[in-house]
């Protein structure tokens, strides 16, 4: 299992962080009710996912947020 440490950013809100799987990060995605159609492209569990990056969602804009990920190693325990 692939493991990642994740920043979700949204202005006006505390910043979300945790050290989990992709599953995981799709389901705070969904609860957290941010704005945009469909989750990001590095998110579908059916492509390959890069080991970092950071993707924002209507930079500049109104709706505007963040996700910044890190691979971290498939073998590391998840600590909440």
């Amino acid at each position: 299992m692939t493991i990642y440490a994740w920043t979700i950013k949204v202005p006006g809100r505390k910043d979300v962080q945790h050290v989990t799987d992709l599953a995981e990060l799709c389901a705070y995605l969904r609860v957290m009710d941010l704005p945009g159609v469909a989750p990001p492209e590095f998110i579908t569990l059916d492509a390959e996912v890069s080991d970092h990056g950071t993707y924002t969602h209507d930079e500049g804009g109104i709706d505007e947020w963040s996700l910044t990920r890190t691979k971290v190693d498939g073998r590391a325990e998840i600590i909440d």
